[in-house]
């Protein structure tokens, strides 16, 4: 997440963050569904919408509406809306990202390791 975890793409070539990400995310335990997301501009300005992958969602994810948790590295949890239509979190992604300082180009991992809850590395 931050720059300071070792998955940021701050300062590095983002292909470069991402095989890194990659590489977390395969040493993750597998019975966890999870995907690597690189962020852009949207996830962490202005909108502030998540959109998740399609494909994910539909095989992992409930098919309405619902509170999602993300829980990060320190095990500190946050709530927000997963809209399904949409396969994206909304409402509360917002403050996730401002308090982990999420910029364009970082890269993160999501792990499900309930039916509505993420870890995120």
């Amino acid at each position: 997440m931050a720059a300071t975890d070792g998955i940021s793409s701050r300062g590095e070539a983002k292909s470069s963050a991402v095989i890194k990400a990659e590489e977390v995310r395969s040493s993750l335990e597998q019975e966890f569904p999870s995907f690597v997301k690189s962020l852009v501009r949207s996830h962490v300005a202005s909108c502030f919408w998540m959109g998740l992958p399609v494909t994910f969602c539909k095989s992992h994810l409930p098919d309405k509406d619902t509170t999602i948790t993300l829980e990060d590295e320190s095990g500190k949890e946050y709530k927000m809306k997963y809209i399904a239509y949409k396969t994206g979190l909304s409402a509360g992604w917002r403050q996730f990202s401002a308090v982990h300082k999420l910029q364009e180009g970082d890269v993160v991992v999501f792990q499900l390791v309930e039916p509505t809850k993420f870890k995120v590395i």
